[in-house]
């Protein structure tokens, strides 16, 4: 079969902690899962295209396209929840050109409503969570007409009503799996401000996490158990892009990457003894780290680590259940420091049980470690969060939110919780003074104008920094 896969723009349906400036200038990334699928279904033989709207100049002009010449059987959609009424408005255009093509949508914002997603769009299927075996089956049911109730994983309308089939169970095997379809989109379209390479690209070493933030909706994307791939796959993927596609830097977009010790310090030793000169980033825990551990890293080429601190109080990150403490994240920042590789925090304001006093001691925390980058953030009521289910038990947030989003109903994408004692227009007036705080010290900038490699750099961190400042 002809599959034609479609990524809709995050930049255009981001949640709106940024402005359109701001969204322009950070960059963007592949959808490593739309490549994955890509990939199982060139392996299955299919004849496979990949859309990604934010790198195409004038997409509704590149859709058209492949669904005249191309002629699709089949059109697949990324589904985000704020990419949802894009992705619905892509399927109409697919309908009303190709009425033939079947539309199968999947992604966390079919996973978390299926049931609401499916009612208030013209997806003729949805697929619920992992995808790649579920595609395949899917296809094969479509293909021979034969039972589609049989089918695991997927939601479907039969006589004007939805159905959801029984879930399929995750992949244990990641290994099973091919490297993602790379060679159907253009890498050189994609960037990242603050990587040090141009040359950038993104992976995951696995998938799912076994934390209990009640800020994630990880439940929606790949569940709360733990699956990695061998870091022989992970190190053979990382050679392919450096020389097949000459990446020089990647972004581990893992949930958590530090989740077994043992084998992180194995995928160092691999790279070592490959000799795989190539820079990377990572997502680890504050309460994962040692010096030994952040040392092999350094020399295997680590030299940023993302951590959510979140805020610099114990009570609000025990409401979090993020199971660290403050005194686990100061100690993590001094040795991460002392390995000489960057630290970029994130820290949110709003918490359950958030006041002027806990602002404070997170501002004090920011200041002490002092990473090279942070984002501060509002605290969102992201739909499939325990911290979501919590707000709309104590009536501050409607329950039904999220369907009335999906009706079209609201359109607010980044509902944040708000309280008597820290309202949300307290936390918009904290953000924009902590933002101008950090960034604008003589400190901070003379750090990053020491760490600028090249003039090409300079200028997207100096508009992006603008920008951000202004938002």
């Amino acid at each position: 079969m002809n599959i034609l896969l479609i990524n809709p723009s995050l930049k255009q349906e981001q949640i709106r902690h940024y402005s359109d400036k701001v969204e322009k200038n950070r960059g963007t990334h592949p959808s490593l899962g739309l490549l994955y699928i890509a990939a199982v279904l060139e392996q299955n033989n299919h004849q496979v295209q990949v859309i990604d709207i934010d790198t195409e100049p004038n997409p509704q002009k590149k859709i058209l396209h492949s669904l005249l010449n191309f002629k699709p059987e089949i059109v697949s959609l990324h589904v985000m929840t704020w990419t949802f009424h894009q992705a619905n408005e892509i399927a109409k255009l697919v309908k009303n050109t190709l009425s033939s093509a079947y539309i199968i949508a999947g992604g966390a914002g079919i996973t978390g409503s299926a049931q609401s997603a499916m009612k208030y769009s013209i997806f003729d299927y949805g697929v619920i969570g992992e995808g790649e075996e579920t595609i395949i089956d899917l296809i094969n049911t479509l293909a021979a007409q034969t039972d589609i109730s049989k089918t695991a994983g997927i939601a479907y309308r039969k006589d004007n009503r939805i159905f959801l089939n029984p879930p399929r169970p995750l992949i244990e095997k990641l290994d099973s799996l091919p490297h993602p379809a790379w060679h159907l989109v253009k890498l050189n379209r994609y960037a990242n401000v603050l990587s040090k390479e141009r040359a950038c690209a993104t992976m995951v070493t696995s998938r799912g996490c076994p934390y209990n933030c009640i800020y994630c909706d990880r439940r929606n994307r790949m569940g709360n158990k733990w699956r990695c791939f061998s870091n022989q796959k992970i190190v053979g993927e990382m050679q392919e892009l450096k020389n097949n596609f000459g990446i020089k830097e990647i972004m581990f977009f893992d949930d958590e990457f530090i989740i077994d010790r043992n084998r992180a310090m194995e995928f160092c030793r691999l790279i070592l003894e490959k000799k795989l000169k190539i820079s990377w980033e990572c997502r680890s825990r504050v309460d994962v780290v040692d010096r030994q551990l952040l040392k092999m890293m350094k020399k295997a080429g680590c030299y940023r680590i993302r951590f959510g601190f979140e805020s610099g109080d114990d009570k609000i990150l025990r409401n979090l259940k993020k199971g660290i403490t403050v005194k686990q994240s100061l100690e993590c920042a001094q040795m991460v420091k002392e390995a000489g590789i960057e630290i970029f925090g994130y820290f949110m304001f709003g918490c359950p049980g958030e006041n002027e006093e806990t602002v404070q001691k997170t501002i004090e925390l920011i200041f002490t470690i002092d990473p090279d980058f942070a984002v501060f953030s509002k605290t969102i009521l992201i739909p499939g969060s325990e911290l979501f289910e919590w707000a709309a038990a104590q009536k501050l947030i409607a329950p039904d939110y999220w369907e009335k989003f999906l009706a079209g109903e609201i359109n607010n994408t980044a509902p944040a919780l708000s309280s008597p004692e820290l309202p949300e227009q307290r936390v918009d007036q904290i953000l924009k003074e902590i933002n101008k705080r950090f960034y604008l010290r003589p400190k901070f900038m003379l750090r990053r104008l020491s760490k600028i490699k090249n003039l090409s750099q300079f200028i997207r961190q100096v508009q992006m920094a603008e920008a951000f400042l202004k938002n």
